[in-house]
């Protein structure tokens, strides 16, 4: 038999358990309750690991290559004091595209002395090989010598289910090349999709294979089974024999219409 104070003990005990435990019962009921989805911490879905894979579009660390491979990276030369920065770069997970990432150009004296950094971003497209170009350099009286480049933040892929672009290129005339330089191409679109604010750079090459002037170009529209022809010139005569030449049309997926 309780005695009345052990029986007000268990009243509170118990007023205490429907103020406090109820809330919380139903606060863990609405959680699990709470739909699937690619934000919610759980492998679930056709999910191939925790909100990664299958429906959520983010890819898996496991099923890609975390960093884009950086072929090279070089200063053009454009003017005095003044270069193009050029990084050729390979996208090893031609099924992904990337969240824009931030990178860095890096340029050193042949002293090894920093003289100038530039930052950037990009979305990293389809396209196994593309060139990532930033303009004008000021350097002043130093001449580059070594050039980095390098993603600053961790890049985020993205699985691509749609048609990838194709833009080719089909003609290139190199002129004046003892007086200014003009370089003129036709890009033609091989799909049946309308592509706007394109990228376009050019490279030239010497013999011996040293990528040795570059410079860019945008188309502002090319639409489906459509031409859009494309001009770079130069300001200084090219005092070496050009051995090959590289047009290259960059689509990101900003660029996607």
């Amino acid at each position: 038999m309780l005695s009345w104070s052990a029986k007000r003990k268990l009243l509170y005990i118990f007023i205490a358990f429907l103020v406090i435990g109820t809330p919380v019962s139903l606060y863990i009921y609405k959680k699990s309750q709470k739909p699937a989805s690619c934000t919610d911490g759980i492998q679930n879905q056709d999910e191939r690991g925790v909100d990664c894979g299958g429906i959520c579009r983010i890819a898996c660390f496991a099923n890609v290559k975390a960093e884009p491979d950086v072929q090279w990276s070089r200063a053009y030369y454009v003017a005095k004091g003044a270069y193009n920065l050029v990084a050729y770069v390979q996208n090893p997970n031609i099924d992904y595209i990337s969240q824009p990432s931030k990178y860095v150009f890096k340029i050193y004296d042949d002293k090894n002395v920093l003289i100038a950094t530039r930052e950037g971003t990009v979305g990293i497209p389809t396209s196994k090989i593309f060139p990532i170009f930033e303009p004008t350099i000021q350097t002043g009286e130093l001449i580059p010598r070594i050039v980095t480049f390098e993603f600053v933040e961790p890049v985020n892929w993205i699985e691509y289910f749609g048609n990838k672009p194709e833009l080719e290129v089909v003609e290139q005339r190199l002129t004046r090349v003892d007086t200014a330089p003009k370089l003129d191409a036709k890009v033609v679109n091989k799909t049946l999709n309308t592509y706007i604010n394109v990228e376009v750079i050019a490279i030239i090459y010497d013999e011996e294979g040293n990528g040795v002037l570059s410079s860019r170009t945008f188309i502002d529209r090319i639409g489906d089974k459509g031409e859009a022809n494309v001009v770079f010139t130069w300001p200084e005569p090219i005092t070496f024999k050009p051995s090959k030449i590289e047009v290259i049309p960059n689509l990101s997926l900003k660029e996607y219409k």
